[in-house]
């Protein structure tokens, strides 16, 4: 939709606390149309969420089948450069999207949370299958799968507020993540019981 584009130029140049009458502006429309079409800024917000998740999903998808050109390293490298890329790229977009609305309704969830699972719940469906082609199982793929994608979350949201105070490269972050992950994940697939700290 041209009105959710408008406010992605909108977040972009005014911040993630941009105004629904900045949005107006970069839609070169007014307010009232922003409302007919969104109710109001809540509903704004979780039209921008869904587009965000949706270009996430994009970017992600594609590196769950490199287990099968890269392996396992390869996979999980991916994954930490597409998530951590957007966000690099697209910080105050990130920013806009993981602060949920205080009066949004309980029943509409956390936005936020829910692109975290979707991504979670493709990579435990790409562990499955690579499980299933060498014929081994268990290992806890479904936690294992939550907690990756949560301590990625985690790590570049620490990651972005600390901005120049990090002293740590996106490259350094990305490698940071592989290194964690890539044992466990290895050995989750073959079916082997590990731990993320050696004996």
């Amino acid at each position: 939709m041209a009105l959710v584009d408008s406010a992605l130029r909108a977040i972009r140049a005014h911040g993630a606390g941009v105004t629904v009458e900045e949005i107006a502006v970069a839609s070169a429309t007014s307010k009232t149309v922003i409302y007919r079409y969104f109710t109001d800024r809540n509903g704004l917000y979780l039209a921008v969420a869904d587009k965000v998740a949706s270009n996430i999903l994009t970017e992600v998808r594609p590196r769950f089948s490199s287990l099968r050109s890269g392996g396992v390293e390869g996979m999980v490298r991916g994954l930490a450069e597409a998530y951590v890329g957007l966000v690099d790229r697209d910080p105050e977009i990130y920013l806009f999207v993981m602060n949920r609305p205080p009066g949004l309704p309980a029943g509409a969830g956390d936005p936020a949370t829910g692109i975290a699972d979707r991504i979670a719940i493709e990579l435990a469906e790409a562990i499955g299958e690579e499980q299933r082609d060498r014929g081994t199982s268990g290992g806890g793929v479904q936690p294992l799968s939550f907690g990756i994608v949560g301590f990625i979350r985690a790590a570049t949201g620490q990651w972005l507020a600390a901005g120049a105070n990090a002293h740590l490269p996106r490259e350094e972050l990305v490698q940071l993540i592989t290194s964690t992950f890539t044992p466990v994940v290895t050995a989750t697939i073959e079916g082997v019981t590990t731990t993320l700290v050696p004996a």
